[in-house]
């Protein structure tokens, strides 16, 4: 009995031991702690430290693992050097480094509030031909598709680049439940919900004006008003709209000391 009431006590000793530290408040980068995430924006690892109890750091990175889309494109033009069709391929290009800031209202409480950005590769989506398109290859940089009053050109090889651009810096806001750096076990799981403010998406290419210098041009909706095909004029539009990228993520991080 004396032996049973022995590891009671010593049981509730270690409990209350527990109880104490995990009550001991946060201090300045006295911890830290480990992320993996997983959601709209991504696969994304970070490195967290508490700052108080109120404040926490996250530095790290997110990406979107290369998703290529294929497809062929007809070309309406009269010019005889230039075919009639021709194959595109598109990758989505998503890194970004990434630094935020949780504030916790209640001491108590993994409920938090989140700003900071995200930076990185401003190019959303690269495109390139995947077949020629040029039947003449002597013609190679002085020819192109014609989009609208412009004419976009080829390289010496013969393939044109376009891409979707965004801002670099995407400043960021949002709200969740976690803390950065676990509290009360080694291991906890959070999750955010926010928005990205990456600015206008616009395609850009390179095009070649009457005197034929080159240069590059962020094409608007307006750019193809003359334009036939009805689809691209209209994901050029809906893409102006879009401003703001959401990101809606499950992280599961974990306190190293």
């Amino acid at each position: 009995m004396k032996k049973l009431l022995l590891l009671m006590a010593m049981a509730l000793t270690g409990v209350q031991g527990i109880s104490a530290q995990d009550d001991e408040p946060y201090g300045f980068f006295d911890h830290l702690g480990v992320g993996v995430s997983l959601g709209l924006d991504g696969v994304g690892f970070d490195l967290a430290a508490p700052l108080t109890d109120y404040f926490a750091l996250r530095a790290g990175v997110s990406f979107v693992p290369s998703l290529k889309y294929d497809d062929t494109f007809e070309i309406n033009d009269n010019n005889p050097l230039i075919a009639s069709e021709f194959k595109a391929e598109a990758k989505l290009n998503v890194f970004d480094g990434k630094l935020l800031a949780d504030f916790y209202p209640i001491r108590g409480s993994s409920f938090h509030l989140t700003a900071g950005a995200f930076f990185g590769k401003d190019k959303f989506i690269t495109a390139t031909n995947t077949s020629m398109f040029i039947k003449d290859p002597s013609k190679y940089g002085k020819l192109g598709l014609k989009l609208g009053d412009y004419r976009v050109t080829t390289d010496e090889t013969g393939h044109i680049e376009a891409d979707v651009k965004v801002n670099a810096l995407k400043p960021y806001v949002g709200i969740g439940f976690g803390r950065a750096v676990p509290k009360k076990s080694r291991v906890a799981v959070s999750c955010d919900l926010g928005v990205k403010f990456w600015g206008k998406p616009r395609l850009g290419a390179m095009v070649k004006d009457d005197w034929g210098n080159m240069y590059y041009h962020k094409f608007k909706s307006s750019d193809l008003d003359e334009y036939d095909d009805e689809d691209l004029k209209d994901a050029i539009d809906i893409a102006e709209k879009i401003s703001v990228y959401p990101v809606l993520n499950i992280r599961i991080s974990g306190r190293i000391f």
